[in-house]
């Protein structure tokens, strides 16, 4: 009896192996017989199926960590050095662009005429006024003397203007995400007052980069184009793999340096357009491909120009038509469908991580 029992089971085995071999020799044979597969069995196998597409609309908006920064000032420097005669302004005075600041005795190197040399020769002093640069607020003259010698080229003082900026990172990757200039920029402070508009001013390279925090790109620069800043060979290949976007804070918006909070940017939109998923397309900037499944079941790789994209849909701009059929999600490119690659968006449990590095999970 027992030995029936166990010839039995052998057999069921032997029966199971069979079946595995018949399901595996097609993709063994390099997928010989899978050609003329419908386009459901292929959807299935690829874990994907068909979409329609659709008119809809699109509209791309980024929210971002946004830390307030005082405008950067400029400095008032005695270029020529000299002896401080007179300090016109206290530390934290607002002066007009131009105003005096400091007057400092400088060496007269005129010869005969007449001004401020002796019996109309150079050799003595002259006066001068060191003046404001910009509008703004003084600092900087806390421990400014008459009478202190100044070495040339020391900065006596700062002057910057009484403005604010809101700074915010912007993943290199999401540059792809702006259309064009950044508009309705909305800035909410943490624990602070309402959100408010904040007025686009630059993108550019981040603190550290090629730029000067954000100063690389002109102010109201077109973009994705040549003038992008952060294109490929841009300004931002030295900061650390980001941008930097900042706007104005208004000035009815009470803020101080440092404080933190959030910066939502439409970075563009559009109505009434072809949209899919993005995950039925390989790319969403500019151009990709879309796998196509005709009424037939037959599928097609095709190129399509690519528009606008949330995230989640992209605008189709040509290379579909309302109502036809596309994968969703479109498989791994085959060139990169390697043994052991991670899919981009998907996660590891413990045990495969270490599978993959070699390692052993206890």
């Amino acid at each position: 009896m027992k030995k029936w029992i166990i010839t039995g089971v052998a057999l069921v085995a032997l029966a199971g192996i069979v079946a595995a071999g018949f399901l595996l020799l097609p993709r063994l044979l390099g997928g010989a017989g899978g050609e003329n597969m419908d386009a459901g069995q292929g959807a299935l196998d690829m874990g994907g199926a068909p979409v329609e597409v659709q008119m809809g609309s699109v509209d791309s908006l980024m929210v971002l960590d946004a830390t307030v920064r005082a405008e950067p000032g400029e400095d008032v420097e005695a270029r020529n050095g000299g002896t401080v005669t007179r300090v016109w302004v206290t530390d934290g005075s607002l002066v007009d662009n131009g105003a005096p600041i400091v007057n400092v005795a400088v060496p007269d190197t005129t010869a005969g005429d007449g001004d401020g040399g002796e019996d109309g020769e150079g050799g003595g002093t002259r006066e001068v006024s060191l003046h404001a640069p910009v509008e703004g607020r003084v600092s900087g003259l806390e421990d400014l003397r008459v009478g202190d010698v100044l070495e040339p080229g020391a900065v006596v003082a700062n002057v910057a203007p009484d403005e604010f900026r809101a700074v915010a990172s912007v993943p290199a990757n999401d540059l792809y995400r702006f259309y064009e200039d950044p508009h309705d920029i909305l800035l909410e402070i943490t624990e602070g007052p309402p959100a408010a508009e904040c007025e686009f001013l630059s993108l550019g390279a981040a603190e550290g980069g090629a730029g000067d925090g954000g100063d690389a790109a002109d102010e109201g620069g077109e973009f994705p184009g040549e003038e992008f800043p952060g294109e490929v060979g841009g300004g931002t290949g030295g900061s650390g793999g980001s941008a930097e976007l900042s706007c104005r804070v208004p000035s009815d918006l009470r803020v101080f340096e440092g404080v933190t909070g959030k910066m939502s940017i439409a970075t563009g939109g559009a109505e009434n357009v072809m949209v899919i998923p993005v995950t039925a397309v390989r790319g969403t900037s500019e151009s990709g491909e879309v796998i196509v499944i005709a009424s037939d079941g037959t599928e097609e790789v095709r190129e399509v120009e690519l528009g606008v994209s949330d995230g989640s849909s992209v605008e189709v701009v040509s290379g579909l038509s309302v109502g036809d059929q596309v994968l969703d999600p479109i498989p791994l490119d085959p060139r990169f469908d390697v043994p052991g690659a991670v899919v981009p968006g998907e996660e590891l449990t413990e045990e495969e991580y270490m599978e993959l590095e070699g390692g052993v999970v206890e």
